[in-house]
């Protein structure tokens, strides 16, 4: 879409943007998000919706474990597996993707001139229909 140097395309905007979605999507929907990033002068945003364990609601933006280990053990041997109940899947997911879909929905709206470069490249562009 467009390269580095390119005079005529407003770059902070799209890093704006990408905070933005970051930050929203963290903040209020508890969603992990592993990579942000800007490729050629598209949103980068990979992100996994659902909570899988405790560590991943109470802590979406590690990888790795900041719970002491007796914690570690208790949430993925016993807590892990109330979070896997279909039920608390489906009502988890139901949210994320809400706010995901409320994330890029304002963002576009918000930079409406960035909308091509912040909807071609996201994870899960299905919830995106329509916007």
């Amino acid at each position: 879409m467009h390269q580095w140097g390119d005079t005529d395309f407003d770059w902070e905007s799209l890093h704006l943007a990408t905070n933005y979605l970051d930050t929203f999507m963290l903040k209020y929907g508890r969603i992990r998000i592993s990579c942000t990033e800007e490729k050629y002068g598209t949103v980068r945003i990979y992100c996994v919706l659902g909570v899988y364990q405790l560590h991943s609601l109470t802590h979406p933006q590690y990888t790795y474990s900041q719970y002491p280990t007796w914690l570690w053990n208790l949430d993925c041997k016993y807590i892990s597996k109330i979070f896997n109940l279909r039920p608390i899947r489906w009502i988890t997911f139901k949210y994320q993707a809400f706010i995901y879909r409320l994330a890029y929905k304002n963002a576009v709206k918000k930079w409406p001139k960035l909308k091509e470069e912040i909807l071609c490249c996201a994870d899960y562009d299905e919830l995106l229909v329509n916007i």
